[in-house]
Protein backbone atom coordinates (compact mmCIF):
# COMPACT_ATOMS: atom_id res chain seq x y z
CA UNK A 1 0.00 0.00 0.00
CA UNK A 2 0.93 3.98 -0.36
CA UNK A 3 2.84 5.60 2.44
CA UNK A 4 1.05 8.71 1.82
CA UNK A 5 3.20 10.52 4.17
CA UNK A 6 6.69 9.54 2.71
CA UNK A 7 5.15 9.41 -0.65
CA UNK A 8 6.25 5.97 -1.16
CA UNK A 9 4.13 4.63 -3.99
CA UNK A 10 2.20 1.42 -4.69
CA UNK A 11 4.30 -1.42 -6.16
CA UNK A 12 1.51 -3.71 -6.69
CA UNK A 13 0.83 -4.13 -10.63
CA UNK A 14 -2.46 -2.54 -11.67
CA UNK A 15 -4.71 -5.11 -14.81
CA UNK A 16 -2.90 -3.30 -18.02
CA UNK A 17 -4.56 -3.61 -21.66
CA UNK A 18 -2.56 -3.13 -24.15
CA UNK A 19 -2.96 -2.29 -27.93
CA UNK A 20 0.21 -2.78 -30.30
CA UNK A 21 0.22 -1.70 -34.19
CA UNK A 22 2.60 -3.41 -35.39
CA UNK A 23 3.76 -2.40 -39.19
CA UNK A 24 4.25 -5.24 -41.39
CA UNK A 25 5.17 -2.82 -44.63
CA UNK A 26 7.57 -4.32 -47.21
CA UNK A 27 10.59 -2.18 -45.24
CA UNK A 28 10.25 -4.34 -42.20
CA UNK A 29 12.14 -7.23 -43.93
CA UNK A 30 15.17 -6.86 -43.16
CA UNK A 31 14.32 -7.21 -39.16
CA UNK A 32 11.86 -9.41 -39.91
CA UNK A 33 13.19 -12.07 -37.64
CA UNK A 34 14.31 -9.83 -35.05
CA UNK A 35 11.30 -8.09 -34.95
CA UNK A 36 9.31 -11.83 -34.26
CA UNK A 37 12.03 -12.52 -31.83
CA UNK A 38 11.14 -9.25 -30.30
CA UNK A 39 7.69 -9.64 -29.82
CA UNK A 40 7.65 -12.65 -28.58
CA UNK A 41 9.67 -12.36 -25.87
CA UNK A 42 7.66 -8.92 -25.08
CA UNK A 43 4.35 -11.41 -24.91
CA UNK A 44 6.31 -13.85 -22.56
CA UNK A 45 7.11 -10.67 -20.46
CA UNK A 46 2.95 -9.88 -20.26
CA UNK A 47 2.23 -13.23 -19.36
CA UNK A 48 4.67 -13.20 -16.51
CA UNK A 49 2.98 -10.18 -14.56
CA UNK A 50 0.60 -11.26 -11.49
CA UNK A 51 -2.23 -8.75 -13.03
CA UNK A 52 -4.31 -9.46 -15.79
CA UNK A 53 -3.07 -8.20 -18.79
CA UNK A 54 -5.47 -8.06 -21.94
CA UNK A 55 -4.12 -7.39 -25.57
CA UNK A 56 -5.00 -5.90 -29.04
CA UNK A 57 -2.35 -6.69 -31.83
CA UNK A 58 -2.28 -4.68 -35.77
CA UNK A 59 -0.54 -5.75 -38.32
CA UNK A 60 -0.83 -3.68 -41.20
CA UNK A 61 0.49 -3.24 -44.84
CA UNK A 62 -1.28 -1.63 -48.01
CA UNK A 63 -2.73 -5.20 -48.93
CA UNK A 64 -4.58 -5.58 -45.20
CA UNK A 65 -4.76 -3.89 -42.01
CA UNK A 66 -5.79 -6.82 -39.53
CA UNK A 67 -6.62 -6.34 -35.91
CA UNK A 68 -5.38 -9.88 -35.41
CA UNK A 69 -6.72 -10.35 -31.49
CA UNK A 70 -9.17 -7.86 -30.16
CA UNK A 71 -8.82 -7.40 -26.36
CA UNK A 72 -7.89 -11.30 -25.79
CA UNK A 73 -6.33 -12.09 -22.38
CA UNK A 74 -2.35 -12.53 -23.12
CA UNK A 75 -2.00 -15.46 -22.57
CA UNK A 76 -4.18 -16.80 -25.38
CA UNK A 77 -2.00 -14.68 -27.79
CA UNK A 78 0.11 -17.06 -29.79
CA UNK A 79 3.91 -16.38 -30.94
CA UNK A 80 4.63 -14.20 -33.80
CA UNK A 81 6.93 -16.64 -36.82
CA UNK A 82 7.41 -16.20 -40.28
CA UNK A 83 4.53 -17.26 -41.65
CA UNK A 84 2.00 -14.95 -39.54
CA UNK A 85 4.48 -12.00 -39.83
CA UNK A 86 5.29 -11.53 -43.48
CA UNK A 87 6.13 -8.16 -43.76
CA UNK A 88 5.18 -6.54 -47.43
CA UNK A 89 4.09 -3.62 -49.99
CA UNK A 90 3.50 0.05 -48.51
CA UNK A 91 2.56 1.78 -44.91
CA UNK A 92 -1.49 2.73 -44.24
CA UNK A 93 -0.46 3.75 -40.88
CA UNK A 94 -2.90 6.32 -40.74
CA UNK A 95 -5.99 3.56 -41.03
CA UNK A 96 -3.90 0.91 -39.01
CA UNK A 97 -4.14 3.50 -36.18
CA UNK A 98 -7.39 4.13 -36.88
CA UNK A 99 -9.09 0.70 -36.75
CA UNK A 100 -7.22 -0.15 -33.90
CA UNK A 101 -7.98 2.74 -31.60
CA UNK A 102 -11.71 1.99 -32.78
CA UNK A 103 -11.64 -1.17 -31.58
CA UNK A 104 -9.57 -0.56 -28.15
CA UNK A 105 -11.75 1.65 -26.66
CA UNK A 106 -14.75 -0.30 -27.08
CA UNK A 107 -13.06 -3.36 -25.94
CA UNK A 108 -10.81 -2.21 -23.01
CA UNK A 109 -12.36 -3.37 -19.36
CA UNK A 110 -13.14 -0.36 -17.38
CA UNK A 111 -11.14 0.51 -14.51
CA UNK A 112 -7.47 -1.13 -16.03
CA UNK A 113 -4.35 1.31 -17.30
CA UNK A 114 -4.64 1.65 -21.00
CA UNK A 115 -1.42 2.00 -23.42
CA UNK A 116 -1.25 2.40 -26.93
CA UNK A 117 2.23 1.45 -28.98
CA UNK A 118 2.92 2.15 -32.12
CA UNK A 119 5.79 0.38 -33.95
CA UNK A 120 6.89 1.42 -37.48
CA UNK A 121 9.90 1.99 -39.85
CA UNK A 122 8.37 4.31 -42.21
CA UNK A 123 5.99 7.06 -42.33
CA UNK A 124 2.32 6.79 -44.01
CA UNK A 125 2.15 6.72 -47.33
CA UNK A 126 -1.31 4.28 -48.45
CA UNK A 127 -4.28 4.98 -45.99
CA UNK A 128 -7.68 5.21 -47.78
CA UNK A 129 -9.84 5.58 -45.31
CA UNK A 130 -8.60 7.97 -42.37
CA UNK A 131 -5.90 11.32 -42.78
CA UNK A 132 -3.20 12.81 -40.00
CA UNK A 133 -6.30 15.39 -38.90
CA UNK A 134 -8.48 12.37 -37.82
CA UNK A 135 -6.24 10.01 -36.18
CA UNK A 136 -4.42 13.28 -34.30
CA UNK A 137 -8.38 14.08 -33.08
CA UNK A 138 -8.75 10.31 -32.12
CA UNK A 139 -5.46 10.03 -30.16
CA UNK A 140 -6.39 13.34 -28.24
CA UNK A 141 -9.72 12.00 -27.25
CA UNK A 142 -8.19 8.77 -26.36
CA UNK A 143 -5.53 10.54 -24.06
CA UNK A 144 -8.79 12.66 -22.60
CA UNK A 145 -10.22 9.05 -21.23
CA UNK A 146 -6.49 8.05 -19.63
CA UNK A 147 -4.89 6.32 -22.67
CA UNK A 148 -1.35 6.32 -22.61
CA UNK A 149 0.52 6.68 -26.25
CA UNK A 150 3.99 5.72 -27.29
CA UNK A 151 5.60 6.03 -30.84
CA UNK A 152 8.52 3.91 -31.49
CA UNK A 153 10.04 4.73 -34.78
CA UNK A 154 12.78 3.67 -37.37
CA UNK A 155 14.29 5.22 -40.18
CA UNK A 156 12.72 8.43 -40.28
CA UNK A 157 11.87 11.82 -38.49
CA UNK A 158 9.99 10.42 -35.34
CA UNK A 159 10.08 13.91 -33.62
CA UNK A 160 7.50 15.46 -36.59
CA UNK A 161 6.14 12.05 -37.30
CA UNK A 162 4.97 11.70 -33.73
CA UNK A 163 3.95 15.64 -32.93
CA UNK A 164 1.40 14.94 -36.52
CA UNK A 165 -0.20 12.22 -34.77
CA UNK A 166 -0.49 14.41 -31.01
CA UNK A 167 1.77 11.80 -29.44
CA UNK A 168 3.92 13.58 -26.21
CA UNK A 169 7.36 14.30 -27.10
CA UNK A 170 8.44 12.29 -24.16
CA UNK A 171 6.77 9.38 -25.92
CA UNK A 172 8.12 9.80 -29.16
CA UNK A 173 11.21 7.04 -29.41
CA UNK A 174 13.51 6.76 -32.20
CA UNK A 175 15.49 3.43 -32.41
CA UNK A 176 17.44 1.43 -35.01
CA UNK A 177 16.14 -1.27 -36.70
CA UNK A 178 19.44 -3.30 -35.85
CA UNK A 179 18.40 -2.68 -32.24
CA UNK A 180 14.64 -3.68 -32.16
CA UNK A 181 14.98 -6.80 -29.80
CA UNK A 182 16.12 -4.83 -27.31
CA UNK A 183 12.99 -1.86 -28.27
CA UNK A 184 11.01 -4.34 -27.49
CA UNK A 185 12.69 -5.47 -24.19
CA UNK A 186 12.79 -1.96 -23.02
CA UNK A 187 9.33 -1.71 -23.96
CA UNK A 188 8.51 -4.14 -21.57
CA UNK A 189 10.26 -2.29 -18.91
CA UNK A 190 8.33 0.47 -19.26
CA UNK A 191 5.07 -1.35 -19.22
CA UNK A 192 6.16 -2.71 -15.64
CA UNK A 193 6.53 0.74 -14.50
CA UNK A 194 3.55 2.39 -16.18
CA UNK A 195 1.20 -0.69 -14.32
CA UNK A 196 2.91 0.20 -10.89
CA UNK A 197 1.76 3.85 -11.14
CA UNK A 198 5.22 5.34 -12.33
CA UNK A 199 4.67 8.84 -13.88
CA UNK A 200 5.27 9.37 -17.77
CA UNK A 201 8.50 10.76 -16.92
CA UNK A 202 9.84 8.01 -15.13
CA UNK A 203 8.79 5.52 -17.64
CA UNK A 204 10.45 6.38 -21.14
CA UNK A 205 12.99 4.73 -22.07
CA UNK A 206 15.65 5.96 -24.94
CA UNK A 207 16.74 2.79 -27.03
CA UNK A 208 20.41 3.55 -28.61
CA UNK A 209 21.28 6.77 -30.06
CA UNK A 210 20.03 10.24 -29.31
CA UNK A 211 15.90 10.14 -28.23
CA UNK A 212 14.33 12.80 -30.48
CA UNK A 213 13.19 14.60 -27.39
CA UNK A 214 17.15 15.18 -26.98
CA UNK A 215 17.70 15.70 -30.66
CA UNK A 216 14.56 18.72 -30.70
CA UNK A 217 16.38 20.15 -27.83
CA UNK A 218 19.36 21.06 -29.87
CA UNK A 219 17.04 22.20 -33.22
CA UNK A 220 15.38 24.47 -30.83
CA UNK A 221 19.00 25.93 -30.15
Amino acid sequence: MKDVQSGQRDENPQPLYVSLTLDESGSMQSCKRAAIAGFNQYIKSLREEPASTWFTLTVFNSQRTEVRYRGVPVSTVPELDIETYRPIDTTPLYDAIGQTLTAARQEAPTGCKKLCVILTDGLENSSKDYVRKQIFTLIKACEQEGWRFVYLGADHDVWAAGEDLGVAAESRISFSKGSIEQTFNQLSNMNASYRRGKKQSETVFHPLGKSPLHRGSEEAE
